[in-house]
């Protein structure tokens, strides 16, 4: 009985000692970022002339070449002769390489600075090519005699001409000075 015993608990060590090896030899994957970078900057340019900058606290370049941007961005985009267009901001963004095409989301608000229009969303893309953002999600835009609300937007990024898809009401706001 005892042989017995002693065989049965060499093949229960053995078989206990098998399964660590085992375990041990799988190699892990990362699957994290590849960097990451604080204070982040990143200029579009065309022709050496700045057409936009996105600006981010924390920026993770991942390893299918995308970008994560966790604490949110905030983009200025510039006129031909270098003034100030417009800004985005947004709570949260991530970059897709393969589409050169950045989705902001998390309280995405565009201030066109020479008409004084704002735009608020929770998601918003923007095709820095193209120079066009959009969305399908509701939107409400602010101008200084309106206010105006809908589902679809499709935008100039500098937000000099935009579309409406599916206006759901305007409300024409009276200005105090008149």
């Amino acid at each position: 009985m005892l042989k017995i015993s002693i065989v049965l608990l060499s093949l229960f060590i053995f078989s206990c000692e098998k399964e660590v090896a085992e375990k041990e030899e799988t190699p892990q994957t990362y699957t994290g970022p590849l960097s990451r970078l604080l204070d982040a900057t990143i200029v579009y340019s065309d022709s050496a002339k700045q057409k936009a900058v996105v600006e981010a606290k924390e920026l993770l370049d991942l390893q299918n070449g995308d970008r994560e941007v966790p604490q949110g961005m905030f983009i200025t985009f510039f006129e031909k002769d270098g003034s100030i267009s417009a800004t985005l901001r947004a709570n949260y963004a991530y970059y897709y390489k393969e589409e050169d095409r950045w989705k902001a989301t998390g309280n995405v608000i565009v201030n066109n600075i020479a008409n004084k229009e704002t735009l608020k969303s929770e998601e918003l893309f923007w095709e820095p090519k193209k120079e066009d953002v959009y969305t399908e999600k509701f939107v409400r835009i602010e101008t200084p005699g309106e206010l105006m609300t809908g589902t679809g937007l499709k935008a100039k990024q500098d937000f000099s001409e935009w579309t409406l898809k599916n206006p759901e009401g305007i409300i024409d706001v009276e200005d105090e000075g008149a």
